[in-house]
């Protein structure tokens, strides 16, 4: 998965985001191969607001001018359509107001993560339906880096990519990695279906 970051002017985030489609025209990536999934952290320049978009690459334009430049149009997954929404909504300068974010509940459960190569054990400190906070031993990813986890043990165990979105650097087992999670197919059920037990289990809110 590509991961980038992207500062745009409010007219050029508009002119790129067809809403009626869910897809967004971005002056990057222009490497990229139709049908690869990508992250984007998206700014809009004079806005507070930035926001992580997810999907894939429906068109690649390589070579521009002026007026079209090189990049990409992302056929954005269905659950980043509010945030880019949002994006319109700042770039627009109307006053933005999110939505509440989805459950999310304190619980250990341990994960095998894999990262740049690496893979070790940790224990989660809360978890949702869109991602999860995690222990992190070791220097700190990047935001913006993904990582994998492995659900479960066994060969055949269902593996979910996520994204890093923030850190915490701390001492010891203070340090904490922020995770939303890009998980389809059996991966994505096997989270809902795990942060489903957490809650069941009475976990208290987080």
């Amino acid at each position: 998965m590509h991961s980038v970051s992207v500062n745009l002017e409010p007219a050029q985030y508009l002119a790129g985001w067809r809403p009626e489609t869910g897809n967004l025209f971005l002056p990057t990536l222009s490497e990229s191969r139709v049908g690869e999934a990508v992250a984007v952290r998206v700014g809009i320049y004079g806005q507070t607001i930035r926001a992580t978009l997810f999907g894939k690459v429906g068109l690649v334009r390589r070579v521009g001018r002026p007026a079209l430049p090189p990049g990409v149009e992302l056929v954005l997954d269905r659950a980043s359509l509010p945030a880019a929404g949002f994006l319109a909504t700042a770039a627009r300068g109307e006053p933005v107001s999110f939505r509440e974010r989805a459950p999310r509940y304190a619980g250990e459960r341990r994960v095998s993560v894999q990262h740049a190569g690496a893979t070790f054990e940790t224990e989660t400190l809360n978890l949702s339906e869109g991602g999860c906070a995690i222990r992190w031993p070791g220097q700190l990813p990047l935001v913006g880096d993904v990582v994998s986890l492995r659900l479960g043990t066994g060969l055949f165990a269902p593996v979910a990519r996520a994204i890093v979105c923030w850190n915490q650097p701390g001492g010891g087992a203070e340090r904490s990695v922020g995770l939303r999670l890009v998980a389809e197919g059996r991966a994505g059920r096997a989270w809902r279906a795990l942060v489903a037990e957490v809650a069941r289990s009475g976990a208290r809110a987080a």
